[in-house]
């Protein structure tokens, strides 16, 4: 059954929804440029070769830069799901949208040369469960956006999948090293890294602005 939020607007979670896109439109920018400054200045840094967590490994030039990028991406993220999906009838919507932000915060607390379970753990939650996140919103927006939600959400997946499994899947050679399957199916590591994330930072940025806009949602799992 399709619950529309509107009541719960009238009865004050419009500004609710409008501090949530102001969160999640911060959510994207922090790390998109600071992602970005990181990038330049991580010296002899491969777009296609390094891992985006290679930017966050401690004793690095950009450690600092790519640690307030990822930490700063999941803080606003996790609040900002808070704001937008508390209250009674939400709770699996809240879970669904506070994950992929715990998992930014995990693996900014955790970096990939401090311990790489607990970094890998968190981009386990981060990637699949973002990607989610972004198909989920195709319910709950109700303009052209919503189409945009479901392709970068699809999108995203199909990334995660190749990372985590398809390299074995369809990858052309399957005695290869990871990072050489990885090579062969054209974008390398750090290519479809960002496969997964650019398109949750764009959607994550385009539902904050509906929601800077508008201040509202659907409440619909």
């Amino acid at each position: 059954m399709r619950t529309g939020a509107g009541d719960a607007l009238a009865a004050g979670s419009g500004r609710d929804a409008r501090r949530a896109g102001a969160l999640f439109l911060s959510a994207g920018l922090l790390f998109l440029l600071l992602n970005t400054a990181a990038e330049s200045l991580y010296p002899g840094y491969s777009v296609q070769n390094n891992a985006m967590s290679d930017l966050a490994a401690v004793g690095t030039p950009t450690t600092l830069v790519e640690e307030a990028a990822i930490l700063g991406t999941g803080l606003c993220w996790v609040m900002g799901a808070c704001l937008l999906y508390r209250g009674p009838g939400r709770n699996l919507l809240l879970a669904l949208n506070v994950l992929p932000g715990a998992g930014f915060l995990l693996a900014g607390l955790s970096p990939e040369n401090v311990n790489i379970a607990v970094h890998s753990a968190g981009a386990l939650l981060a990637f699949p469960f973002g990607a989610a996140a972004a198909i989920q919103s195709f319910r709950v927006i109700r303009t052209p956006l919503r189409y945009f939600s479901l392709g970068l959400g699809l999108l995203s997946m199909s990334a995660t999948f190749v990372i985590f499994f398809g390299y074995r899947v369809v990858g052309p050679c399957g005695t290869c090293s990871y990072g050489a399957a990885l090579d062969k199916l054209g974008l390398g590591l750090g290519g479809w890294e960002a496969m997964i994330i650019y398109p949750l930072l764009v959607w994550l940025m385009g539902f904050g602005g509906q929601l800077l806009g508008q201040g509202r949602v659907e409440a619909t799992l």
